[in-house]
């Protein structure tokens, strides 16, 4: 009442001078209320004032735009009408044709509502009421995060209809009484209250969206996860999150997640009754951890445990897809010229066949210092080893490894000379052994020296249009070493492939367990091109020459003196056609013992892709031949892209599906429909996959995400088996 009996003070002080014209402007600047008009009329013995024509009303709460504003002195009481806009301090924007205001104008009753708030959500109410408090009542309300124009009955994607709306901004909190949720102006569900958090609110402990789904093997089954936030501790959270699935049992999960100043640390637990490969209702627990923190002295460490106490219930149900788990520490530090680095791990393999194979890492220690000398114009480096590994396939090793290498760089025009030297020690502490490895030998000591020289000439061919290099290299490489091939178990370079980046290696099998006395001659041609019309293109060819010497301990195919033909070629013509191509050819028979083909573009906005691999079974140590042929298509269409893939196992002259997948993804930023919901559809066929443990199924996904409400999938029994027998005729 002060503030306003002071502006009809000052109107009856200037009544004398604005009643008789045509605009007239009033305006209180104080700390509460700023008051402007076209046109002002006062009712001196009625205490009532009209203010007409571009009316704009200004607290410390909002601003009001109206047509025509009175004001009644003696109840306190203004009714705005015509066009009225109400701009709350939070941002929001309502629209109304009638408004009352009370209380110093700190109360608001607004008959009807139409509003769009901070986030771009909208609102409707038939009336809108609040106090001062601060206190919304949306009586007959309707809410969507859709982008219309709800007064001008636009239908928007989905809506929340509710009896009353309530906003309580002291909790930042929403809550609806009897909400019903429609989609497509059809209703969904119905609930007798809903409550959630408010659009100031960046967090806040309560149920999050459920999700529900039908498979093949669980039936019907829901997840409903809660998240709990501490109000005074913005340094922690956790999601606790029940998994009912259907007949098949359920499972528990608790995810923490914890800020220190210098750490992050997240941990997952399940827990719970499910069936899996040993029993129907077995009891299960499994448990993970992740940490990074930054340590003094620019050490950085990371920790990372699972464990499972049932080998394959993770994957069946989707809490994680991986077939072994690996638990480690990590700590490295990287300086201008060093990197040091110490870890532990333990590996656990989920495969009931190799619990012979699950090494234990305690612990690796390695330092590798590097520099360049500029005066003499020579580079070196020294890495440093200590190395401690049991049940490695039955082996249980310690090793202490030192090793030095210099190199130098000789420059005549185009020619380059490169030369390396250098000398390493291993010493071994061999404690256990499987019972097929007979050698009795605990404790092993190796000596190494090696130097190589290499000769390399660049020619180039340059042109407008083109240009051409052409890069021949040959390297004479020796190394001299105490033999311990029989002694030492090759567990580093056992699955040993030559390839353009190991060739010109002093040691090409680059591991420490596996060092032989050889000499060798390796050469190679690089061919470079550059063309206006035909792209660019990358091609290799070399080959080694043992020139005497020993090659034990590795498991491949030709062990000759002349290693595998290696070729590599790349050509990326035009955004319509590239491919690449890796090979290794028996220099017998020229016939190919591995291969890699990939051939990729993009035509009319299609993009396609096609990835054929191959290896030969004595190629490799499990004596089994691979042939496998991937295919993909996609396209993008503005916003929405369109992708379908199919995998088939080769080998064996056979021709089997693998996997299959069709999608059709909203690749926006936002949604999709009216920028408040995106539907995504997938189809995924695992006919092919060959684990115990995860059967096969044709499975269709519809994914329906609503904006600020969150995910919603269905999984309909009916439309999986009809669209799977469509697919696959």
């Amino acid at each position: 009442m002060k503030i306003l009996s002071i502006i009809f003070a000052v109107i009856i002080i200037l009544s004398s001078k604005s009643f008789g014209e045509t605009k007239n402007n009033l305006s209180s600047n104080t700390k509460e209320v700023e008051f402007t008009s076209d046109k002002i009329k006062v009712d001196e013995k009625n205490k009532i004032v009209t203010a007409s024509g571009n009316v704009v009303i200004i607290n410390e709460n909002r601003k009001i735009v109206a047509d025509k504003v009175v004001y009644d002195q003696n109840i306190d009481k203004a009714i705005a009408t015509g066009k009225v806009i109400l701009t709350e301090k939070d941002g929001s924007i309502y629209e109304t044709n009638k408004v009352v205001l009370t209380n110093e104008f700190k109360s608001v009753v607004a008959i009807p509502l139409f509003g769009k708030l901070k986030d771009k959500s909208n609102v409707s109410a038939e009336n809108l009421k609040k106090n001062d408090l601060g206190e919304s009542f949306f009586n007959e309300g309707v809410y969507t995060a859709c982008d219309c124009d709800l007064k001008k009955q636009e239908t928007p994607i989905w809506r929340l209809e509710s009896k009353q709306i309530y906003h309580d901004p002291k909790t930042q909190t929403i809550y609806l009484k009897h909400p019903v949720m429609k989609i497509f102006s059809l209703p969904v569900y119905y609930l007798p209250y809903l409550s959630f958090p408010d659009w100031t609110v960046k967090r806040r402990s309560g149920f999050l969206t459920p999700t529900y789904g039908y498979s093949k093997r669980n039936r019907f089954h829901i997840k409903i996860p809660y998240y709990y936030a501490p109000e005074n501790d913005p340094t922690w959270d956790m999601t606790f999150t029940t998994h009912q699935m259907g007949k098949t049992g359920h499972a528990d999960q608790l995810n923490l997640r914890k800020e220190y100043e210098n750490t992050s640390l997240e941990t997952n637990i399940f827990k719970g009754n499910l069936d899996t490969n040993k029993s129907n209702g077995d009891n299960v627990f499994a448990a993970n951890l992740k940490a990074k923190s930054f340590l003094k002295n620019n050490w950085n460490m990371t920790i990372e445990g699972k464990y499972t106490d049932q080998e394959t219930f993770m994957r069946r149900y989707g809490f994680d897809s991986n077939s072994s788990y690996k638990s480690y520490i990590e700590l490295n530090k990287i300086n201008y010229n060093s990197i040091s680095n110490i870890e532990i791990y333990n590996i656990q393999n989920l495969d009931e066949t190799s619990s012979n194979n699950e090494p234990v890492l305690a612990p690796s220690v390695s330092h590798h210092i590097f520099n360049t000398n500029k005066k003499h114009g020579y580079n070196y480096d020294i890495k440093l080893n200590a190395h401690s590994i049991y049940n490695d396939e039955s082996y249980d090793i310690k090793r202490w490894s030192g090793f030095g290498n210099i190199n130098k760089k000789l420059y005549f025009e185009n020619l380059l000379l490169d030369a390396n030297a250098n000398i390493g020690l291993d010493l071994y502490s061999i404690q256990g052994r499987p019972s097929n490895d007979t050698n009795d030998n605990r404790y092993i000591d190796r000596i190494s020296s090696g130097f190589s020289v290499a000769a390399s000439n660049q020619f180039e061919f340059i042109s407008e249009t083109s240009s051409f290099s052409i890069e021949p290299k040959i390297q004479l490489s020796s190394l001299f070493s105490t033999d311990r091939t029989d002694e030492v178990p090759n567990r580093d370079s056992s699955e040993f492939i030559l390839d353009q980046a190991n060739l010109f290696l002093n040691n090409q099998y680059q591991g420490r367990d596996n060092i032989q006395s050889n000499d060798r001659l390796n050469f190679g041609i690089t061919v470079l091109g550059i063309n206006e019309t035909f792209g660019d293109f990358n091609f290799f060819v070399g080959q080694s020459q043992k020139l005497s010497g020993t090659q034990k301990n590795i498991s491949i195919a030709n062990k000759d003196r002349q290693s595998h033909l290696i070729n590599s070629i790349s050509w990326n013509i035009n955004e319509k056609f590239n491919f690449s191509w890796f090979s290794l050819y028996n220099h017998h028979d020229l016939k190919s013992d591995t291969s890699d083909f990939q051939f990729i573009g993009s035509i009319d906005g299609w993009s396609y892709s096609a990835n054929h691999r191959s290896v030969n079974k004595a190629f490799v140590s499990d004596n089994n031949n691979r042939e496998e042929l991937s295919l993909g298509l996609s396209k993008n269409f503005s916003n929405l892209k369109t992708s379908y893939s199919r995998t088939y196992d080769l080998k064996n002259n056979d021709e089997e599906l693998i996997s299959e997948t069709l999608a059709l993804e909203y690749t926006g930023t936002g949604y999709m429909f009216d920028n408040c919901l995106t539907v995504l559809f997938e189809y995924k066929s695992t006919g092919g996959i060959a684990d115990r443990d995860i059967l096969p199924e044709d499975s269709v996904y519809l994914t329906f995400s609503f904006r600020n409400l969150g995910d919603f999938k269905y999984q309909p029994k009916a439309i999986t088996r009809a669209l799977g027998e469509i697919v696959k005729n």
